[in-house]
Order: C-alpha cells, then structure tokens, then sequence
C-alpha cells in the first residue's frame, strides 16, 4: 500500500495528527463536517487539510481538530459534552492570565453564555485552582473562615486575623489562582479583603460575574478604584454565544448525527445567544421528545412551544 504524501509545509507532528484524525473519524463514527463543526473551522478547510491540500501551514486548525476529538470524549452532563466555544476560550485565558500576571482579572458576561462552565472546567483541570461562589450574605469574615479551611485546612477554632495570616502564609509565592464567581454580589468590605490577600500572598485573583460586575469596577476613583488599578487583564463583556459557538454545542449535542445547518439556525434564533437556554432547554428537550425523529425546524418549533413556551418564530425567519 503506497503511503500517501503531504506537502512539505506540513510538519511531523501535523501529519501524525491528520492520521489520528483519519483513524478517530472511523473509530467513533464522525464525519468530517460534524468534527469541523465541533472544531468551529470551515468542513472545507478540515476537508482540504486532512487531504494534504492545504496551502499553508495546518498546525493551528489541527490544534483545534484535536481538541475538538479530546473534548468530544469527555462527559459532564446528559446533554452534551464539553465544547471549547469562544466563551470558554476566554475563560481559560482569563484564568491563565490572572494566574501569570499575580493580578486581579475581570471576567464579566450575561446570564447564560457559558462563564461559570468555563472557570469550572479550568478549576477542575488545573491544580492550586480555589473556586469559591460569592453570595448576598457572604461577610468578609464568613468569607475568610470559608478560605482559611479551603486553602489553608485551618480546622478548630481561631481569630478572623489568624484565619486570614493562615490563608497568606498557604498562597504567599505559590503559582495559586483563587476565582470568585458571582462576584457582582461582593462589598467594598469583601473586595478589600481579596486585594489586601493578593498584596500580602501575590497571587492571581479572578473575578467572574455579570455585565453588573464592570458597571462596579469601571468607574474611575470610585470606591472599588484600588481593584481597578490592580486588574490587569479585563476584556469586554461577552453579551452572548456566537452562531458558531451554538453550531458546535448543537454538533456535541448530537454526537456522530449530522445536524442540518437549518436546525442550528433556528436554534439559534431561539435561544437569543444563550448558551444555557441552547444547552439545558432546547437540545436537552429536543433529546427527550424527538423519539426517533430526524431533526428539523418543525422539530425545533414544536419543542420550542411545547417544552419551553417560547414564542413562535415566522417561518422561513
């Protein structure tokens, strides 16, 4: 059997990985289009690189193929696995950021575009990573005894200072990241814990919240202005998922099928940019009531008024 030839631009590591894609595809039953799609390039770029017809360099495609197939095989709900969309990309750099930087991060974006599973899976895959959840009711003391037991094992009983001088000694110089979810619901009295502990421990601080959580932070010389100029990284608010995120979280929903590109339209087009109505309700409901079904847009109406009472959409819309 005659090995096949690639071009010379493509290297060792890009033909070894365009094998494995070969063999994955036949091994878990994908076609190209749905890995393109999970991969979130073009089925006809994925087509001409595994054929050996592309014209530049395919080693940043392929590293997205390859995540794409790595990710695939992963399970975290009954409705579909995890999908590196551009959401979760920018959790990861966020985290990553704050981490390197020994600085505060910022991480805002509407209800529902994916932020809390992005700095979840990050947490779960990367080691000395402190997740915590922020809450109405959370005090600055409640805050510390919780990081003093979480990062620093402090158990029996002991002052709010011993607690915090705990918490510093754990994380001084280490390369920790502490995440703070739901951080719009922190005080003035909450937020000068946290800079005081990542000026004594120098590490990375993240927090992650809603659009609500820049309308705090931004304003210069307010009163969170000593947490602003410690952030170092603070991209702009993710107002919703792209159509290419949906397509991919739709693809990964169901698995090897092929989803006509009508159906992530009209998706799409319900769930209004929200990765979670995509996720949790459409696709998790399609999944229960289709019975066998192909997948259409009548399909796609029926479950989006059944399941969901969402308004109707015009056809053709």
């Amino acid at each position: 059997m005659t090995q096949k030839t690639y071009p010379t631009h493509y290297t060792a590591a890009d033909i070894a990985l365009v094998e494995r894609i070969h063999v994955w595809m036949t091994e878990h039953l994908y076609k190209q289009a749905a890995l393109a799609r999970l991969a979130r390039i073009p089925a006809s770029t994925l087509n001409q690189i595994i054929n050996g017809n592309y014209i530049t360099s395919p080693s940043k495609q392929l590293a997205a193929v390859e995540s794409a197939m790595r990710h695939a095989e992963e399970t975290t709900s009954d409705a579909v696995a995890p999908v590196e969309t551009s959401v979760f990309k920018l959790g990861q750099t966020c985290c990553a950021m704050a981490r390197r930087n020994r600085n505060f991060a910022v991480f805002s974006g509407f209800v529902g575009t994916g932020k809390t599973f992005a700095i979840k899976h990050y947490a779960a895959t990367h080691s000395n990573t402190h997740l915590i959840e922020a809450t109405p009711t959370m005090t600055p003391q409640s805050l510390i005894r919780d990081l003093s037991v979480r990062i620093a094992g402090y158990s029996g009983k002991g002052s709010i200072a011993s607690r915090f001088d705990a918490v510093v000694d754990a994380l001084r110089n280490t390369d920790s990241l502490l995440i703070v979810d739901e951080a719009e619901t922190l005080t003035p009295h909450q937020l000068h814990t946290l800079r005081r502990l990542r000026d004594l421990a120098n590490v990375g601080i993240l927090l992650v919240g809603t659009e609500h959580l820049s309308g705090l932070i931004k304003p210069a010389h307010g009163q969170f202005d000593q947490i602003r100029s410690r952030t170092g990284f603070w991209p702009e608010t993710v107002r919703q998922i792209s159509q290419e995120d949906a397509a991919a979280l739709v693809q990964a929903g169901f698995g090897t099928e092929e989803v006509p590109d009508e159906v992530v339209v009209r998706l799409y087009q319900y769930c209004k940019g929200s990765a979670r109505m995509l996720v949790e309700g459409l696709i998790a409901s399609m999944q229960q009531m289709r019975k066998g079904k192909s997948l259409s847009c009548d399909m796609v109406d029926f479950v989006a008024r059944q399941a969901l009472c969402l308004q109707a959409l015009p056809k053709g819309a």
